[in-house]
């Protein structure tokens, strides 16, 4: 881990933004997640049904996750040991991911999901081993 490295919990929060007749705005500037500002942005969609994706944690990197169609349930695993469970079904919702989480999301069909990062790609951030991971979460008990 990294020496850095201070625990950090996922949580959910409101996106800014109005609605009206005419549809909704939702926008994000927030210098206190991401005091850079936003390094990359994805996004995923067509998942099949019963299909996961994430399935990683990452050393360095934090994200912010965003359910912009459909519903996505997200279950992050921290070092410690916590497990977490949020439900995104509105694109006026966000979840803050910190580093050293395990991200397993699922979706509903048509679902998608819009990721903003702190950081650019970098392979070597990346822990694609769970049980790996578990394993750094048995050397923080």
């Amino acid at each position: 881990m990294p020496e850095s490295f201070i625990a950090q919990a996922p949580y959910v929060f409101t996106l800014p933004g109005n609605s009206s007749a005419t549809g909704s705005l939702h926008f994000w500037e927030n210098l206190e997640l991401f005091p850079d500002g936003i390094s990359r942005c994805f996004w995923i969609s067509g998942v099949a049904e019963g299909e996961s994706r994430g399935n990683h944690a990452h050393w360095q990197e934090s994200q912010v996750i965003v359910a912009v169609a459909g519903s996505i349930q997200l279950e992050i695993r921290s070092a410690q040991g916590e497990v977490y469970h949020f439900e995104l079904d509105s694109p006026g919702q966000a979840v803050f991911i910190p580093p050293m989480n395990w991200l397993i999301a699922r979706f509903t069909p048509n679902a998608v999901l819009l990721g903003l990062s702190d950081r650019a790609f970098s392979e070597d951030d990346y822990i694609r081993d769970l049980d790996y991971f578990g394993k750094l979460q048995h050397g923080n008990k």
